[in-house]
């Protein structure tokens, strides 16, 4: 594991380099002239494993050539990036649970999408999903530009607000209970002009939580119409579930957040298998959230590999008093129900759905840590987990790009 997070960190700022042709905003302009980048290592997004990387050809922003061997004309017309051979590129990795939100203050969350963002970037995470928003204007305005190269940050997809009673935040336990933001007497016609206004404002994919049945089978349904997908926190707050698994699959939800299973193992994790076949066979993707929901636990079991950065120091000195007034948090989950959680990942990888598998932090509305950071701590996550590096580094890539609809010009090179 060791060896795979060094691999990585040589290569986050190659990664700000893999844009690729217009579509959709958030696309920048290419740099003028073609780009050569040779030497080191390639992992494409869609191979089993890297290889030598004898060189890759980008004119105006797209990728022309890869495994070329440019010549001496070519070479003296383009600009020239030469990697070591300590050194992989990659495709710009993508976070599809991307909060942008802190609550440092145990004061209500609220959108912070100035630093946050280059933190991303930073990091290598060149796209980014918001998975639910308190202040959507303040995320789509900070879109905007990026999108108009006015502000530098990821491809920032916004989300709109939650689609269900979580936009009265926690004050909200259960789909049933009601939200002045989301009343429980909401019509059909009011739920299918809300997700038709937010895919007016640019919004490719709606965040479903603390919906009933009736109202998550409008919001996909609608969604779907819009040629947006719909992902949902379907567990509510008394560990019970608004919308069975099975129920929200049969009704065309693109992807789940969190947990297959409610259960620490025995009977409320019976279903699993179940589950995963439905998922494989409606090819429905997952977002497990290991190290938000385990790592409090895992920063004891492996130390410094989880724990190579303290992102404090990036704070300012009044927000670090703050946290340490707060103190740590408490374990999200206890260790029989997280090794339940990397369980279900692994299973649904054995059997076939590696594909499915995409990278979502839900950083930083419950620990101290900051997104893009958790990033690289959720794939180390997933290599704990039992699964290979390739197939976390395709979750963290192509997988997202797949999900989200944009692999025709994101996720792989």
């Amino acid at each position: 594991m060791r060896n795979f997070i060094q691999i990585l960190s040589s290569s986050f700022a190659l990664s700000l380099l893999l844009a690729s042709a217009p579509a959709h905003a958030q696309w920048s302009e290419p740099s003028p002239g073609p780009t050569v980048i040779r030497g080191g290592w390639l992992f494409d997004g869609i191979s089993e494993t890297r290889r030598r990387n004898t060189g890759i050809v980008i004119r105006d922003g797209v990728f022309t050539e890869i495994d070329a061997e440019p010549g001496a004309s070519v070479l003296e017309a383009s600009k020239v990036i030469d990697l070591s051979d300590s050194e992989t590129i990659l495709p710009g990795m993508i976070d599809l649970h991307a909060h942008y939100n802190f609550d440092l203050v145990d004061k209500g969350r609220a959108e912070e999408v100035t630093w946050n963002g280059i933190i991303f970037l930073a990091n290598g995470v060149t796209s980014t999903w918001s998975a639910g928003e308190y202040f959507p204007q303040r995320v789509i305005e900070r879109r905007d530009r990026v999108d108009a190269g006015e502000a530098i940050g990821p491809r920032l997809f916004a989300s709109g607000p939650y689609f269900g009673g979580f936009r009265c935040e926690y004050s909200v336990k259960t789909a049933e209970d009601d939200c002045i933001a989301w009343p429980n007497d909401i019509s059909e016609e009011e739920i299918r002009a809300e997700v038709d206004y937010w895919a007016e404002q640019g919004v490719i994919s709606i965040k479903i939580k603390q919906a009933t049945p009736a109202e998550m089978k409008i919001l996909i349904e609608q969604a779907h119409r819009n040629g947006m997908t719909a992902t949902g926190h379907l567990a509510n707050y008394n560990v019970e579930y608004d919308v069975d698994l099975q129920d929200a699959i049969l009704m065309g939800i693109d992807r789940v957040e969190h947990q297959v299973t409610l259960g620490s193992g025995g009977p409320r994790s019976a279903e699993m298998e179940q589950m995963i076949r439905l998922m494989l066979e409606h090819q429905v993707y997952y977002d497990p959230n290991l190290q938000m929901y385990g790592g409090i636990n895992l920063r004891k079991t492996l130390g410094a590999e989880m724990t190579w950065a303290d992102e404090a120091r990036y704070f300012t000195p009044y927000t670090q008093e703050l946290l340490s007034e707060r103190g740590p948090p408490p374990p999200e989950s206890d260790e029989a129900e997280f090794a339940q959680r990397m369980l279900e990942l692994r299973r649904l990888y054995e059997t076939g759905g590696g594909n499915l598998v995409i990278v979502g932090t839900d950083e930083p509305v419950y620990t101290t840590l900051l997104p893009g950071f958790a990033f690289h701590r959720e794939l180390l996550a997933m290599v704990h987990a039992g699964l290979p590096h390739a197939a976390v580094l395709k979750a963290a890539t192509i997988n997202g790009a797949r999900a989200l609809g944009v692999d025709d010009r994101l996720g792989s090179i």
